[in-house]
This record gives structure tokens, C-alpha cells and sequence, in this order.
């Protein structure tokens, strides 16, 4: 257990490497200072200074490297996914609130795309939709049914928008799969199949204003049997 002192010194720690992100002298996939280098540098205990490394690898913000050191994660793909589940449990998110979100970025976020995907990404596009026309089981169809979501919104070059997204990943893996069996179950799967067409379509064309209209389109399908 820490004592007092040792518990302000790590504080401390946290603040300074916050101040160093903050002015951008640490950036994204830099490696930190060894322990012993910013226990020196800031004359506070190695302990201190390894209880805030080890708050910050608990955030995801950092990553251990055996034999090479700690440095600052370059992607943030994935680290939300957990503290978000856990604020989800907390607070009792609920669908209704989910498919809110969903409505209020997917169409900006399809026009976007449209405008700034890179080839590797339309690549990845088209791999990812192929795949959901042609796999045989539903619960493989809605995997990629997000993903291609994903994809989309990380071609946005947003990264408010894309990290939200992300941040949601888990529920919205749900919310694909409860709609699409909805619809399934009241029209077929041959609208669920031109909606996300026009959507690719549209992007592989860098059309923005068509890729506006099927998602608008696409999200007024899912609201006509979410409610």
C-alpha cells in the first residue's frame, strides 16, 4: 500500500506525462522514459513512477514491449471497448439509445467516406461485402454487416466519429444482429441485400450525395422495425 507521500508522487507522475501528451512532446508510438530515467528526472521513487505506467496500461493508452520498453499506443481501435462496456452495465444504455446514436452519425459518416476513402480501404470494402452476401449463416452475415459499418466509418477520417463507433462496438455487434433478424422475419433478406448494394455502390463510386441518400434510406428501414 502506498503511503501519502508516495501516493502524491504518483500523481504527479500521471500529471506530468498528461502535460507532456497535452504539448504534444509525447506523441502516439513514442516510447516512454525507462523507469529509472523519469524517477530521476522528476526525483520521485521508481514505484511512483511505475503505479502510473501501470494506471496508464490499465486505460489502454500504453503498451509493454518485452525487452524493448513501454510506449503509447498508435491505434485506439479497440482500448474503448471495455471501459465502455463497463459504463453500458453501469448506467443501463438501452437499444433505443444506441440506434439514436447510430442515426445521428451514419449518414455524415457515409458522406464522408465517399469523399475520402483510400483504395486499400474500398479494397477492404468490397471484401468485407462480398463476404456478407455470400456466407450462409446469419450470425456470420451480421458480423460482417458491422464491419462493414466499420469499415465505412473509418474511412471517414473523423476520429471523433470513428472512436464513438468504435467505443460501441459491443452493443452495436447486438443491435446488428436483433435488426437484421427482424427484417429477415418481416420482408426477406432481399431488402436487407439492396440496401447495403446501394450503399457500397455509391462509395465505390465516391458518389457522396447517393451514399447520403442509402444510408438515410438504410437508417429509415431499421427505424420503421426498430419502433
Amino acid at each position: 500500500m502506498f503511503s501519502e507521500k508516495s501516493n502524491k508522487t504518483y500523481h504527479q507522475v500521471i500529471a506530468y506525462l498528461i502535460e507532456q501528451i497535452r504539448e504534444q512532446k509525447i506523441k502516439k508510438g513514442d516510447k516512454l522514459p525507462t523507469e529509472r530515467e523519469l524517477s530521476a528526472s522528476l526525483n520521485v521513487s521508481r514505484a511512483s513512477v511505475r503505479e502510473a505506467y501501470k494506471t496508464f496500461h490499465v486505460l489502454g493508452l500504453v503498451v509493454n514491449r518485452p525487452g524493448s520498453g513501454t510506449y503509447v499506443r498508435e491505434e485506439v481501435d479497440e482500448w474503448l471497448n471495455e471501459p465502455m462496456k463497463i459504463v453500458f452495465k453501469l448506467f443501463g444504455i438501452k437499444m433505443e439509445e444506441v440506434f439514436e446514436f447510430r442515426k445521428m452519425i451514419e449518414v455524415e459518416t457515409a458522406t464522408l467516406a465517399a469523399e475520402s476513402i483510400t483504395d486499400s480501404e474500398l479494397i477492404q470494402l468490397t471484401e468485407c461485402y462480398e463476404k456478407m452476401l455470400n456466407v450462409e449463416s446469419e450470425f456470420e452475415k451480421s458480423k460482417y454487416d458491422k464491419k462493414f459499418h466499420y469499415i465505412i466509418a473509418k474511412a471517414s477520417r473523423n476520429h471523433i466519429i470513428f472512436n464513438s463507433y468504435n467505443a460501441m462496438s459491443s452493443m452495436l455487434e447486438a443491435f446488428t444482429y436483433d435488426i437484421r433478424a427482424m427484417v429477415l422475419q418481416m420482408e426477406g433478406e432481399d431488402i436487407l441485400e439492396k440496401i447495403h448494394m446501394d450503399i457500397y455502390r455509391a462509395i465505390m463510386n465516391r458518389d457522396k450525395e447517393n451514399a447520403r441518400k442509402s444510408m438515410k434510406a438504410h437508417m429509415n428501414m431499421i427505424s420503421k422495425y426498430f419502433q
